[in-house]
């Protein structure tokens, strides 16, 4: 079973039942009761007028959307509204009130709502996993997806469609027959939502390849089919861990695979620090670098484990991998004052008063390291953080070249008085994760020979990760007001970091390294709950109201953090310049916010 989720979504799998029932197998309606709607005439008339038409522009997808469907009658209002409801069924990356202002704003182009005590409303109060912000900004693509699966199934005998209806697999068979189906997470949601005991609550196709190349050992590869494997992957996980609800994005399986530093567009850090044993996680501050490099930590740490012990020796060994985490994973702050007689050796003078040469960090974390035979050890991982704060190309020193050449022994230069040496060798089995402020020091500032020897991870501002990271604090501080009522004031307060950032990003006085972080805008958290109270009575507008001005938390975050952080990079513009910037920065971010 992969019925499972952290809220109770009941509601959303009756909502999936009635699509199925009264939109797949009948052509009904979600909300009119007896009304024809999912009508093939009426399908055939919302795909001409947005998949014929796909507006990829740059304005609002609900400006974009009434200009293509606002003419075109009650009924296709009506029908888009509804798929509508069908893409917002799953992503809990979308608050419940957005997704019934998106709906209900579709609906009263034709004169309707959706009414608060309708199956959709309340199934819209929590989602079963997250699409990510990809979901929102491929919404077009998606939902023509979804357009296009709905004409391909009226073209089904109604016996075909009871047969389909009924088996998962079949059901899988029509979704995959759309064009380029595997590339759209409504794929895997639709197929979860209809079937979950067969398909599991991952969105994502590259996910799903990563649990199958992590739990590999547990099935057998009888087939290509993703899904079909994961199942099996499943049932073996099952037997493995008896008596315990699983979930591949819960502990102690998502340790052991998901890689929650991932960007949109890049690569899994875990797979490119895998490959070249050392990468730079680089960006604007506040961006959580440090962060994601401790868990880019655990996770090479748990999958070595993994592959080393097998899932079942792993998932017995959990103690022993915890105390691997906090042993194996070695974090050095760096800044100007820090050497290379610190990192690599240093003379000094000995008892006798001779000099010799003494082993710095480097060295020793080497020799700690090599107590434990290869075999017997799980990996390291030494944290360089800040690592642009100092001079680091003298800091590595003969260490520079033994970054490729792992395993390998050199002589360091000059011995001590008795003729010894000392040698140098990086095991394959250290790993380095570096972080980088932009502002301290671009990229280009890096000498090639030192570039080319790390890949180099862009750590932008993230909205989902100010979502989650402000959640977190929000039930920390125990209030009163369930985090549901205030998110979506919060993804507001998301896009309007979004378009700070686009501005800083394209101003000629800033540029992108000057990008603010999320970090920098969690204290609103505690100015909101200052600002409501201990006993909050509000029910909406929390950061901004209802003309879209700026409440106080809003306000103290641009008046004590964002704005004193733009004052310092903008301290070398005159004061005429430097306050003309600032007033137009604080009008991008202080008005009223878009939400997509």
């Amino acid at each position: 079973m992969a019925r499972y989720s952290e809220r109770d979504t009941s509601k959303i799998y009756q909502a999936a039942d009635a699509f199925r029932a009264n939109c797949l197998l009948k052509d009904g309606s979600l909300s009119l009761g007896d009304a024809s709607i999912w009508r093939p005439d009426l399908l055939e008339r919302l795909h001409k007028a947005f998949v014929t038409n796909l507006d990829t522009g740059d304005r609002s997808f609900i400006v974009k959307l009434k200009d293509q469907i606002g003419q075109a009658g009650e009924d296709v209002i009506r029908l888009a509204a509804e798929i509508l409801s069908v893409y917002f069924l799953f992503p809990s990356s979308v608050g419940g009130a957005r997704k019934r202002q998106v709906v209900n704003e579709v609906l009263s182009w034709g004169g309707g709502s959706l009414p608060e005590d309708h199956l959709f409303s309340s199934a819209f109060a929590t989602g079963i996993g997250s699409g990510g912000q990809g979901y929102n900004t491929r919404r077009p693509f998606e939902i023509a997806f979804l357009i296009e699966l709905a004409i391909a199934w009226k073209k089904l005998p109604q016996d075909r469609q009871a047969e389909v209806a009924a088996d998962a697999w079949l059901f899988q068979e029509i979704v995959d027959s759309i064009e380029d189906a595997e590339s759209k997470q409504l794929r895997h949601m639709l197929l979860h939502l209809m079937f979950p005991e067969h398909f599991e609550r991952i969105a994502s196709g590259n996910h799903k390849r990563r649990v199958i190349k992590a739990f590999s050992g547990l099935a057998a590869a009888e087939s290509e089919d993703d899904d079909r494997v994961i199942l099996a992957i499943r049932h073996a996980l099952e037997k493995l861990l008896p008596n315990q609800k699983l979930d591949f994005y819960w502990s102690p399986l998502v340790e052991a695979w998901y890689d929650d530093s991932e960007g949109e567009s890049e690569g899994a850090p875990l797979e490119i620090i895998q490959h070249k044993k050392q990468i730079v996680l680089y960006g604007p501050p506040g961006t959580g670098k440090t962060f994601r490099a401790k868990k880019l930590a655990e996770r090479v740490i748990r999958s070595a484990a993994l592959s080393q012990m097998g899932p079942a020796r792993y998932f017995q060994s959990q103690p022993a991998l915890e105390a691997a985490i906090r042993d194996n994973v070695h974090r050095l702050q760096l800044h100007p004052a820090y050497s290379y007689e610190d990192f690599i050796r240093a003379l000094h003078i000995s008892t006798d008063g001779s000099t010799e040469y003494r082993a710095g960090y480097l060295p020793k974390l080497i020799k700690d390291i090599d107590r434990k035979p290869r075999a017997e050890r799980l990996p390291h991982i030494l944290i360089l953080d800040e690592m642009n704060r100092t001079d680091l190309s003298r800091m590595l020193g003969e260490c520079f070249s033994l970054l490729e050449d792992r395993n390998q022994t050199i002589e360091l230069p000059a011995r001590n008085g008795d003729d010894s040496a000392m040698t140098l060798r990086i095991p394959d089995d250290l790993f380095v994760i570096g972080t980088m402020n932009l502002i301290d020091q671009s990229i280009e500032q890096i000498d090639f020979a030192l570039r080319r020897r790390f890949l180099w991870l862009l750590c932008p501002f993230d909205a989902e990760a100010l979502i989650g990271a402000a959640e977190a604090k929000w039930r920390d501080l125990k209030s009163d007001l369930d985090w549901s009522r205030v998110e979506p004031d919060f993804r507001k307060l998301a896009a309007a970091a979004k378009s700070l950032n686009k501005e800083i990003h394209d101003s000629t006085l800033l540029g992108a390294q000057y990008e603010i972080g999320h970090t920098y805008l969690l204290d609103v958290v505690v100015f909101l709950r200052n600002f409501l109270g201990s006993r909050p009575t509000r029910k909406q507008n929390y950061l901004w109201n209802k003309k879209g001005d700026p409440l106080e938390p809003v306000l103290q975050v641009w008046n004590l953090s964002l704005r004193p952080l733009l004052e310092q990079y903008l301290a070398g513009l005159d004061a005429t310049a430097r306050n003309t910037e600032l007033d137009r920065l604080s009008k991008v971010f202080l008005k009223p916010p878009v939400v997509e």
